[in-house]
């Protein structure tokens, strides 16, 4: 996640430290902190038991910082071999093997003639099954909409940026185009912003489930200081 925009927070620990405050104290804490990482100081005048706190929260946060950054640099790493590796994959098939030179022989033209009517007969065959597997396919499937909601590499690179996660879009769309967006037997387009987050925690080996209470609790904690605010405004 962007560093401008996200700071990594032990909430069990600040939960503990903060239990006695009031909610105007509370607020104090955190826009103490918000500023302090945003802008390397901070406006707010703390008691002495509020720095102390102060120090102990900031020292978690700066740990859990370094910690992330050292994630996106390998995850960055990561992406430029995945990268090159795809260059280097599209540049061995765009060079095509040259045409085998054709015979003038009317044993070899008779033979050609024969391989190409079996080649034409087993395409055929083939093409019956899948057509045939198709058919059955859209009948099982004949109430959903496939594809309805999914997003393009844009999108997905948009949405990403903003949010700070680190993934290749480009990596993500292909991945769940080739499987018709379905993962398991659920059908993910429809929320693929969710898909983004859990791909995101498992290349970087975090926990989908605690990332999103830490994001349910930051939005809380956000709008507690909000709603202290507004109420310090009102008076």
């Amino acid at each position: 996640m962007d560093k401008k925009t996200t700071i990594l927070l032990d909430t069990a620990g600040f939960l503990a430290a903060v239990h006695n405050y009031k909610k105007s104290e509370i607020a104090d804490l955190i826009v103490a902190l918000c500023e302090f990482n945003l802008y390397g100081c901070t406006s707010v005048k703390l008691t002495d038991m509020k720095k102390i706190h102060f120090d102990a929260i900031q020292e978690v946060i700066e740990l859990r910082n370094s910690r992330w950054l050292k994630t996106c640099e390998i995850n960055a790493q990561n992406a430029k071999k995945r990268t090159a590796n795809r260059k280097a994959t599209a540049e061995r098939n765009s060079s095509e093997p040259p045409e085998p030179a054709q015979s003038d022989r009317p044993e070899d033209k008779e033979r050609d003639k024969e391989n190409d009517s079996e080649l034409d007969e087993d395409k055929e065959s083939d093409n019956d099954f899948i057509n045939k597997k198709d058919r059955n396919k859209e009948a099982e499937n004949v109430d959903k909409s496939r594809y309805v909601g999914a997003p393009s590499v844009e999108e997905v690179a948009i949405y990403c940026k903003e949010s700070g996660y680190t993934i290749d879009p480009v990596a993500f769309v292909k991945w769940n185009s080739d499987r018709g967006w379905m993962n398991g037997k659920k059908y993910i387009a429809l929320d693929w912003r969710k898909a983004v987050r859990k791909w995101f925690c498992k290349e970087n080996g975090l926990s989908y489930s605690e990332m999103e209470s830490m994001t349910d609790i930051c939005h809380d904690m956000l709008s507690k200081v909000k709603g202290a605010q507004d109420e310090a405004n009102h008076t």
